[in-house]
């Protein structure tokens, strides 16, 4: 048996993804980074609303919002979220990112996460990174919850931490 296979069994069969696996997931996200939905939750109401996010290679997500915005209120209360990136028109291909939000605070960051946008942030920020109103969310992932097709159903990948 070659290394290749026995490097996929092995991770197949302690549950570890394959590079392959990661790829599809990214990808997925990538594609569909425009049709995303976050939920975060108040005290006994979960709130879902569209977001643009911004996926990394290495599997990154970032959010940029309103500082004033009610999902940065509820994050500082609950750090729990939800990210679903869903294929359109039919949603075979799904991504569903559950983890934790957290608020970034570092000018070089956020002007590296700026930069990667594929839309026009200085419309809703326009004095750039600076701007009063600009927050950065980071999702660090706790479980993606993922299918390339509806036949294949939904796997699961947990990031090593």
């Amino acid at each position: 048996m070659s290394n290749k296979l026995v490097y996929k069994y092995q991770n197949l069969k302690r549950g570890i993804m394959i590079p392959s696996e990661i790829q599809k997931i990214i990808s997925i996200m990538k594609a569909n980074a425009r049709h995303a939905y976050f939920a975060t939750s108040d005290e006994d109401q979960p709130q879902v609303r569209p977001v643009s996010p911004i996926v990394e290679d290495d599997m990154s997500i970032w959010v940029t919002t309103f500082n004033s915005s009610r999902k940065v209120k509820q994050i500082m209360h609950n750090p729990k979220c939800c990210l679903a990136f869903v294929e359109y028109p039919d949603g075979d291909k799904a991504v569903i990112v559950t983890g934790k939000a957290k608020i970034i605070a570092d000018l070089t960051c956020k002007e590296r996460v700026w930069n990667l946008a594929n839309f026009n942030l200085y419309q809703y920020f326009p004095k750039g990174i600076e701007d009063e109103e600009f927050c950065l969310l980071k999702i660090e992932i706790d479980k993606i919850e993922w299918r390339d097709s509806w036949e294949a159903g939904n796997k699961v990948y947990k990031p090593n931490k």
